[in-house]
Order: C-alpha cells, then sequence, then structure tokens
C-alpha cells in the first residue's frame, strides 16, 4: 500500500513538472488574480543598514602595525563643488536601476519597453556599452536596420563582433564604420 502511495506521488510531481514547463509564463496576463511579490528595499537602505551593523573596531595592540579605518556615515559627507558624494551614488543607483529594468524588458520580449529605458539612458550616458547592447540587439530583433546601425557603430569592436553573430540570426548585417 506504501509503495502504491508513493508511485502515485512520484507520479503526480512528474505531470506536474512536465505542465509547469510545458506552459510558458504570461508577463501580462490579465486573467486570474495577480499577486505581487514584494519590493525589496531600496539599495540605500541596504547598505545603510549594512553600514550600520558592523561592529566597532577593537583598539590597535601598542607596538602593531595595522592601521585601523574610519567610516563616514552615508549622507555626513561634506559637499563638493559638483555636488555631494551621496548625490553621485543616488544617481548611480537610479542609472544601475534603470539599466537593469531595460535588460529585464529585454528578457521579457518587451522590446519596445527596453528600447525606450536604454534611449533614455544613452541619452545621459552615450557611450554606455550594456544600453548600446540593447538598442542594438533590440532593434535587430524588430528588423530596424537603420538604427541598430546607428547604435552598432558606437560600439567598441568586441562588442561589435558579438553583435553581428547576433543580429545575423535575424537578417541584419551591419556596415563597418
Amino acid at each position: 500500500m506504501l509503495a502504491a502511495a508513493a508511485i502515485a506521488v512520484l507520479g503526480m510531481g512528474v505531470y506536474l513538472f512536465i505542465q509547469v514547463r510545458a506552459t510558458p509564463a504570461q508577463a501580462g496576463s490579465t486573467g486570474g488574480p495577480q499577486t505581487t511579490a514584494e519590493k525589496p528595499p531600496p539599495r540605500e537602505t541596504q547598505v545603510a543598514a549594512v553600514e550600520t551593523k558592523q561592529p566597532e573596531p577593537a583598539a590597535p595592540v601598542p607596538g602593531s602595525t595595522r592601521t585601523t579605518w574610519e567610516r563616514t556615515p552615508t549622507g555626513n559627507t561634506p559637499a563638493t563643488a559638483a555636488g555631494s558624494e551621496a548625490d553621485d551614488r543616488k544617481v548611480d543607483l537610479k542609472v544601475d536601476n534603470l539599466m537593469e529594468l531595460a535588460n529585464k524588458a529585454y528578457d521579457a520580449q518587451d522590446f519596445d519597453q527596453a528600447v525606450a529605458i536604454a534611449g533614455k539612458i544613452l541619452s545621459k550616458e552615450p557611450n554606455n556599452v550594456r544600453m548600446l547592447r540593447v538598442m542594438v540587439s533590440a532593434n535587430c530583433i524588430q528588423g530596424d536596420s537603420a538604427v541598430a546601425q546607428q547604435h552598432y557603430e558606437k560600439l567598441p569592436q568586441f562588442d561589435r563582433e558579438q553583435m553581428k553573430q547576433r543580429c545575423d540570426r535575424y537578417g541584419v548585417v551591419f556596415k563597418d564604420p
């Protein structure tokens, strides 16, 4: 009896595994209840939490050559002529988050969204290789070889070779600048 139950459970497990693998996930489905996972706290909060949990360094041992370093709390750095270091980190985190969103949109095959986000970043950072690659790849897939060519020309040689191979699958052939 126990063996029959074990075989039945194993059979149901295999069946469920096959069904889940065979059904692709729908990114924007409208049917059924939507559940959203709770977003993790912003990266700044995580960094601040890590910094506050650090133990106090032990007092230096007389005669040792070990140097102790003091931490400057986030947000208390002196302002410079161009702005504070904390402001620079916030800008970097914003750009990093946008680049992550562009990559996620590309991975989800939402190429219009990926191109829009990458374009926003490239307007501020025209030589951002990661976003240039997203622009080239997404435009190749969408069949817009003229826009793909424009961004392709801005890529370093190594990345150009990779983009040639990737876009060749979609019938886009680049002209070297």
